[in-house]
């Protein structure tokens, strides 16, 4: 599924629920990670199971950026924009 041309449009992904150090996300079939906007974790009744999640798809800067330290340590983090899901509704779905 190319998400690119889904971004600004209200849409419902199906995902498996994890949590992620950005956050709570879904991972898609295709392996798309979408972090679900303002939800730092799933509960514990919703990690790992199949959801269905509505909201307004989004790019948005979740994930810090990489720093290289003075002594050449590189931090954790990604360039760019992360894919976002905004306003989300969401329920267990079945397989």
């Amino acid at each position: 599924m190319n998400l690119e041309k889904l971004i600004g449009q209200e849409v419902t992904l199906l995902g498996l629920a994890k949590d992620a150090k950005g956050g709570a996300v879904i991972i898609t079939t295709d392996n798309n990670v979408i972090y679900i906007k303002g939800l730092p974790s799933w509960s514990p009744d919703m990690a790992d199971s199949l959801v269905s999640v509505t909201g307004l798809l989004k790019r948005e800067k979740i994930i810090p950026d990489p720093i290289t330290e003075k002594d050449g340590a590189i931090s954790t983090g990604a360039f760019g924009e992360q894919l976002v899901i905004v306003n989300a509704k969401y329920s267990k779905t079945k397989k």
